[in-house]
């Protein structure tokens, strides 16, 4: 039985976009017309706020009452002025704390912020240019922690996999006391605050709007969609997804370089020509 979907979300990358990192022209279609039924769209992505805007400008999701969930769940922001309606930010204790455990690894820390990533050295490492290239921000350098803007969403160490495991092995019971720990690349290990997360995030924007987890539709494809997807009344798992993903979800749709997502919709809702 179809349920009485009021709010869809849509994870970004491998989701939303395609590999190109464009949203399919079809898609963006179907959904401005679920919009104009009243049907609210929200993006729910680690990347932070100002790497989403061409996909809020093509969705039209400008408006003061439209919402995005930015840097895996550490803030959610209004879309037509970027304020933080939810900040679960990393601190500069975080900071001082986290890369006092580093060992003298080679490591890059890097920190993601609302409009830049900040990079503490002059040359940076291929990890840190794969995650540039997935969160699509413009980076700058810092010495000091105070050269860095307001709205840290997480802290990000890139270093080759080996570095990391040993980093991950030697420290995990540690920081999992206090801060969420993400591994969905090789090169890369997220730290974040304990409160952010996509489905935490997700459950306090469904407070803010008044609706109800079974009125939700939510699309994904990684790790980090897997609670979201459990969580929602419908869960949609991109067919070129992790496993994880597909096996949390309701429905398994084709990929993200065909208009799935519009086709799906479409007949979800009942979208007749």
């Amino acid at each position: 039985m179809k349920k009485n979907i009021k709010l869809i979300i849509f994870d970004v990358d491998g989701t939303l976009i395609n590999d190109d990192k464009k949203i399919i022209s079809e898609n963006i279609e179907v959904i401005k017309k679920l919009r104009d039924k009243g049907i609210k769209v929200v993006l729910n992505s680690g990347r932070t706020f100002n790497a989403m805007w061409k996909m809020r400008q093509a969705l039209g999701l400008m408006d003061f009452d439209d919402y995005s969930i930015c840097g895996t769940g550490a803030f959610i922001r209004r879309n037509a002025d970027g304020k933080a309606i939810v900040s679960n930010p990393i601190t500069e204790k975080d900071y001082n704390r986290i890369t006092s455990l580093l060992d003298g690894e080679d490591v890059q820390v890097s920190i993601h912020t609302k409009n830049y990533l900040y990079l503490n050295e002059e040359k940076p490492n291929r990890g840190f240019l794969v995650d540039q290239e997935q969160v699509g921000l413009a980076w700058l350098k810092f010495e000091k922690f105070s050269d860095i803007e307001d709205g840290i969403s997480r802290i990000a160490l890139a270093a080759e996999p080996e570095v990391l495991d040993r980093i991950y092995k030697k420290h995990k019971r540690e920081l999992e006391k206090d801060y969420k720990l993400m591994r969905n690349e090789v090169h890369i290990l997220e730290i974040l605050n304990k409160n952010a997360g996509k489905s935490e995030s997700l459950k306090k924007l469904l407070d803010i709007l008044d609706m109800d987890s079974e009125e939700v539709m939510y699309f994904g494809d990684g790790m980090n969609d897997v609670k979201s997807l459990e969580l929602a009344g419908v869960g949609v798992a991109m067919g070129s997804g992790k496993k994880e993903a597909k096996d949390a979800a309701d429905y398994v749709i084709g990929d993200n370089n065909e208009p799935s997502i519009a086709k799906f919709l479409r007949e979800y809702f009942s979208l007749y020509e």
